[in-house]
């Protein structure tokens, strides 16, 4: 198999999914070989989304009509996948500072990011612009293989302690808008009992 994608589709394979693919012993054959498919396959057939795709202003609206948080999800350039199932690529690192002024100012409420995917500097950058314009953070981790554990070590991480927080306040949002939609955590209500997002955090946290 690994001579057939090297010699003959001629396609790159890394060094640690090609030790993966010869270990005949491997419990995770099928998803190591479905890993490096998605990574350099996919792009080969993907089409991006054109008409049928939604204008973002108008999404916006129906998330605060509904009482639902936007979230923009960061990618974040990738170089050696945690996964192996993505390949080298480059995403909005470039141009993130004038990416988060305006997703803040399109109206987005917060930005969430993956602390296994990136780097330590890549997610301080984001995390400090998040600060700067007031975009609330929150942290969701996908599991794409058996070899990824199900306990997110990166998230233990003492630098990542506002995302529990964070991750308590989506629930008080989520029962408080529930019973009164004025009562959600980016309501006009919540904002003048709490003006500071910080603080509104903390207090919706501590109500969950």
């Amino acid at each position: 198999m690994v001579d057939f994608i090297k010699n003959e589709l001629k396609l790159p394979i890394s060094g640690r999914i090609e030790g993966y693919l010869l270990d005949e012993q491997n419990p995770h054959m099928m998803y190591d070989l479905l890993g490096w498919i998605k990574s350099q396959l996919i792009s080969r057939f993907y089409i991006d989304a054109d008409a049928e795709c939604p204008d973002v202003r108008d999404i916006l609206r129906l998330a605060d009509d509904i009482g639902a948080i936007p979230a923009y999800a960061y990618l974040g350039d990738v170089g050696d996948s945690v996964t192996g199932d993505k390949r080298a690529q480059k995403f909005e690192d470039d141009f993130l500072d004038e990416l988060v002024a305006y997703i803040a100012r399109l109206g987005y409420r917060a930005v969430t990011y993956m602390p296994s995917r990136n780097t330590k500097a890549q997610l301080r950058r984001l995390r400090a612009l998040c600060e700067q314009h007031k975009l609330f953070q929150i942290s969701g981790e996908d599991i794409n293989q058996p070899r990824q554990s199900f306990v997110c070590e990166a998230q233990r991480d003492p630098e990542f302690a506002n995302l529990y927080e964070a991750t308590w306040a989506l629930i008080a949002h989520e029962w408080r808008a529930t019973a009164d939609p004025e009562d959600g955590l980016f309501t006009a209500k919540s904002a003048a009992c709490w003006p500071d997002l910080n603080d509104r955090v903390r207090a919706f946290a501590a109500l969950a």
